[in-house]
């Protein structure tokens, strides 16, 4: 199941990236193009632990979560590897993967709405950084207004019809 939605979380990542270039968002690298994935990466690793929250007992949880990232972790390193040359770059995207929940669990989310306006935001503010200055202002409210929930809907779809836990306790 996680490397299945691990397939489908790097197809919407990687479809924001060309949706920004398609709306005439400049890129000047392929390394930038993938530091921009990365930044979604995170976020939807995120918005797929939210959903998984209430369905999974805590270790079926944890297990997958983890396969999940680990999977997505081999794909940007092979990715990096291709772009920027022979490299560690798991370690560094298994922090700040730790590092974007940690702020993302900060904001609130909605079974129905998905991610808050303000944890959009700030998945904004991080595409923006990545991206560089260069259109700066709007980069945020492109993410806000139509890429995050966009993927949100997708990964929810991809989720349901491809993820399910038996939960034993009693909640």
């Amino acid at each position: 199941m996680a490397n299945a939605i691990g397939a489908s979380i790097w197809k919407l990542a990687a479809a924001v990236v060309l949706n920004l270039e398609n709306e005439n968002f400049e890129t000047d690298t392929q390394a930038q193009r993938i530091d921009i994935m990365e930044e979604m990466v995170c976020y939807l690793v995120h918005v797929c632990d939210r959903w998984i929250y209430p369905r999974a007992e805590q270790d079926q949880r944890a297990e997958f979560i983890s396969a999940l990232v680990k999977d997505l972790g081999r794909m940007l390193e092979d990715s990096r590897v291709d772009v920027q040359g022979a490299g560690e770059y798991q370690a560094d995207f298994f922090d700040k993967v730790n590092q974007r929940s940690g702020d993302f669990a900060g904001y609130s989310y909605s079974e129905d709405e998905g991610g808050s306006f303000a944890m959009r935001c700030r998945l904004g503010d991080r595409v923006r950084a990545a991206m560089g200055d260069r259109d700066g202002r709007w980069i945020p409210d492109f993410i806000v207004g139509r890429e995050a929930p966009e993927i949100e809907t997708a990964l929810k779809r991809s989720l349901a019809g491809l993820v399910s836990f038996d939960r034993t306790d009693s909640e």
